[in-house]
């Protein structure tokens, strides 16, 4: 792949991160939590902004180590952040973040 490609996708996977994080992990266009009583409360809530904080500190430095050319580093730093947001989501649609 060419180095342009390689930056083009990193910088697209790090763009949907900071959406994401945006809208608090929310899909946009729901207002409401599957279970109302969960939203964003308690240990739920704890556990969805750790995950929220670590995924954005694994975007900068997948960002930062694409741009040092360390591409091997950010391709896994990549993979990591692609994870947690799955787990985010899923969370999410359980109705726990």
């Amino acid at each position: 792949k060419k180095i342009a490609d390689i930056t083009d996708a990193l910088a697209r996977e790090g763009a949907d991160t900071k959406a994401m994080l945006a809208r608090g992990g929310r899909d946009q266009g729901r207002g409401k939590a599957p279970t109302p009583n969960l939203r964003r409360e308690g240990i739920a809530a704890e556990g969805a902004a750790q995950l929220e904080s670590t995924i954005s500190d694994l975007s900068d430095q997948m960002l930062a180590a694409a741009s040092e050319l360390k591409f091997e580093l950010a391709a896994r730093l990549r993979d990591e952040v692609q994870e947690l947001k799955r787990e985010l989501r899923a969370m999410e649609k359980a109705g726990h973040a």
